[in-house]
């Protein structure tokens, strides 16, 4: 009998294990959400760019955990914003330099993080030393290309100043474009939002013919854009052997920042900014180590999953799992209660229904039995008497060959003792005729 019991067992248990697996199923499908997707498109700047340059460490580095992340060439921060924006574009994050994007007309992005300050550079020519940006009228200035961060904020600038193309030149010339154009002598002056690393940064602070400019009015255009913040680039910082530049000088300065659209997989969020962290924590030259990236200096509302990334560092599953095991337990997790909810009545009513299917097994044979014991209480031939020994017979064979748990032991000797006792009834009745 104990194979046979096992083989019951079993059979009560594949029906609960059924069930089980039917309600993981469902509660997967209805109650949690698709997994991150395997490809990403990352707006980024010029290639001759920052912005560029960290997008393309970025995707070496989400390659590393299977996000094939490909970096869109583009003219900078305002078209990164509208790409952002457009329903039909494949881009959902992007690299926004900070006071491009108008919270008021960008209600479906977010913050990620800043990364970096990115100092506003004034450059000019001439001997006579300027210190404000309403000294430029009349001159021919480089303000960068349609679509470029550089020329969003210089246009506010120039218009706080009022100064638009009626009493100024504006040229939409890109950053290296500017610097050669301003050292060939074709233009007065350029602006200049750029990583103090840039290149054309670099040589054209060793230009004695081109000079740096520091803005007297500097606490004015913080009260007046709060986007802004300011940066000391100290002495000597850029060329130390020169003494470049020749005392500490205090720029404005914009933040570069992170922004996704609000549709971006947020467990793709933790692990772009893990990759964030490992290539800006070292901070730079205008940049103390561990200072970004950071939820401060952004203008849009910050993402909930990046806030409580900054709070609470990575998602622990993703601290000692492979990021697509750790996003598969960290959606289903979501699923658990609900489960429960729906597997406790299973579980509950699972053993009354295991103990009636067991003395089910016993009470049919016993409407059996009963029939036989009423005809013989109220008599029958020698021939019904010899068919009913014989249906006993087959009956107790099949007794025999029953399986059922220990548990249910009383029940089953009671059963082969009352079909014995109705047999001798029966073999009685026989013997009298």
């Amino acid at each position: 009998m104990q194979p046979a019991s096992r083989a019951s067992g079993a059979w009560n248990w594949l029906v609960v294990a059924t069930c089980t697996v039917a309600s993981l199923v469902a509660g997967y499908v209805v109650l949690v959400e698709a997994p991150p997707p395997r490809t990403l498109v990352i707006a980024a700047g010029s290639k001759d760019g920052a912005y560029h340059r960290f997008a393309v460490r970025y995707a070496e580095l989400l390659k590393q955990d299977g996000i094939a992340a490909t970096v869109r060439v583009t003219k900078g921060s305002v078209e990164n914003v509208q790409l952002l924006l457009d329903e039909d574009s494949d881009v959902y994050l992007a690299f926004v330099q900070s006071g491009i994007a108008d919270p008021a007309k960008c209600g479906k992005l977010q913050a990620l993080c800043s990364l970096y300050r990115e100092p506003l550079w004034i450059f000019y020519r001439g001997e006579k030393q300027l210190d404000r940006i309403s000294q430029l009228k009349a001159k021919r200035i480089a303000i960068g290309p349609d679509g470029s961060g550089t020329r969003a904020i210089t246009l506010q600038l120039l218009q706080a100043n009022e100064m638009n193309e009626q009493n100024v030149e504006l040229l939409p010339l890109s950053g290296g474009e500017a610097a050669e154009a301003l050292e060939r002598g074709e233009i007065e002056a350029a602006f200049f939002v750029a990583s103090i690393e840039a290149l054309y940064i670099q040589r054209l602070i060793k230009d004695p013919e081109i000079h740096l400019m520091e803005l007297t009015q500097t606490e004015a255009y913080l009260r007046r854009f709060r986007f802004l913040s300011t940066v000391t680039v100290h002495a000597g910082l850029l060329d130390l052997q020169n003494n470049l530049p020749a005392s500490d000088t205090v720029l404005l300065a914009p933040a570069a920042t992170l922004v996704a659209h609000e549709s971006l997989h947020p467990a793709l969020i933790p692990l772009i900014l893990k990759a964030a962290s490992k290539v800006h924590r070292t901070g730079d030259l205008l940049t103390d180590s561990g200072e970004f990236p950071t939820a401060a200096y952004t203008d849009l509302p910050v993402s909930e999953e990046a806030e409580h990334y900054f709070r609470y560092g990575p998602p622990v599953l993703q601290r000692f799992l492979p990021f697509w095991l750790a996003s598969l337990i960290d959606r289903t997790k979501l699923m658990i209660i609900p489960l429960l909810v729906l597997l406790m009545p299973l579980f509950r009513v699972t053993p009354p229904l295991v103990r009636w299917r067991h003395r089910r097994k016993i009470y049919l044979w016993y409407v059996t039995l009963r029939e036989i014991d009423q005809r013989a209480i109220h008599g029958m031939s020698t021939v019904d008497a010899q068919k009913s020994l014989d249906g006993l017979k087959v009956l107790e064979q099949q007794i025999a060959g029953v399986g059922v748990p220990l548990s249910y032991m009383e029940e089953y000797y009671n059963l082969r003792l009352h079909l014995h006792l109705v047999r001798s009834r029966v073999e009685l009745l026989a013997l009298q005729h």
